[in-house]
């Protein structure tokens, strides 16, 4: 970017950050102590989820769908009490960030956050969806060792049900889950997974009884998810790309790089990955819900 378009940018940037209003945001510090110390779910939006709500933008891994739409416009504005609604801390500062991931969130705040106003809830705070992205796009990485070995207290000895799409192997490979007392999974489509919605709302909640904990990693599905299964009495975490953030971190990469047999849809050619073979993998999975 040439120097005029980014003075440009930074001078919107700071007009908009004073004159627009923005919603109260915990960190991602605040955001981890809360899930640590009570019962409630998480659903997240980043930017995919917002682009989602106006379908602004065409997601590689997830159409347009009306009724998504509808549904994300819906929770984000929602006052739930037993769950947390989580948005990027990178709306309300950009001080931690580093280069990459600053100009990321200024540019979204120029060009696309106004679009957005209308629904937010203004009169309660929101949560830190970064709460699952310590590594990358931090200035400072120092602490995200320490992070994540706090995140992985929320499933210490639990039994934990994990709702994925069959190319995303949260925890194959690495030690991320090694805590947990048991994994559960249901795969389903790593595109479009809304397609499938209405059964893997019902899958989940009858497999639940079974388990602790629901993690879920299914882009805007999940979030949606995460709300609804928490409106049942269950607590299910929308955790997104923990696993490959967590993979980034143990490789100390400096930049997003695909991992093998891992599906990392914000890499060119991580949709593409090999399917290796993993019998404990293929141990956990109960149940496989690929059509509506």
């Amino acid at each position: 970017m040439n120097i005029l378009r980014r003075t440009y940018l930074m001078i919107r940037y700071k007009l908009f950050k004073l004159l627009l209003p923005f919603p109260k945001i915990h960190t991602n510090d605040e955001t981890l102590d809360k899930l640590l110390h009570s019962n409630l779910s998480m659903a997240r939006f980043g930017d995919g989820e917002f682009h989602m709500i106006n379908q602004t933008e065409h997601l590689g891994f997830q159409d347009k769908d009306d009724k998504l739409s509808q549904r994300l416009r819906a929770i984000l504005s929602s006052d739930s009490k037993v769950c947390m609604i989580c948005i990027p801390y990178g709306l309300r500062s950009v001080q931690h960030l580093n280069a990459q991931g600053s100009f990321f969130w200024r540019q979204f705040v120029v060009f696309h956050y106004r679009k957005y106003i209308p629904y937010f809830n203004y009169s309660r705070p929101y949560y830190d969806a970064c709460v699952t992205r310590p590594y990358m796009d931090w200035d400072d990485k120092s602490g995200s060792g320490s992070f994540f070995a706090r995140l992985k207290g929320l499933w210490q000895d639990k039994r934990i049900l994990i709702v994925e799409g069959e190319m995303s192997r949260l925890g194959v490979g690495n030690d991320l889950f090694s805590g947990a007392a048991s994994i559960g999974r249901i795969l389903t489509l790593s595109q479009q997974a809304f397609r499938c919605y209405d059964a893997l709302l019902a899958e989940t909640g009858r497999l639940a009884a079974g388990y602790d904990l629901i993690l879920l990693a299914l882009g805007p599905t999940a979030t949606v998810l995460a709300f609804d299964l928490s409106q049942l009495g269950l607590r299910a975490l929308d955790i997104g790309h923990v696993d490959i953030e967590y993979e980034w971190f143990l490789q100390q990469a400096a930049l997003k790089v695909a991992i093998p047999g891992k599906y990392v849809n914000e890499v060119k050619g991580g949709d593409r990955q090999q399917d290796p073979a993993d019998q404990q993998y293929e141990q956990q999975i109960v149940s496989r819900i690929f059509t509506p």
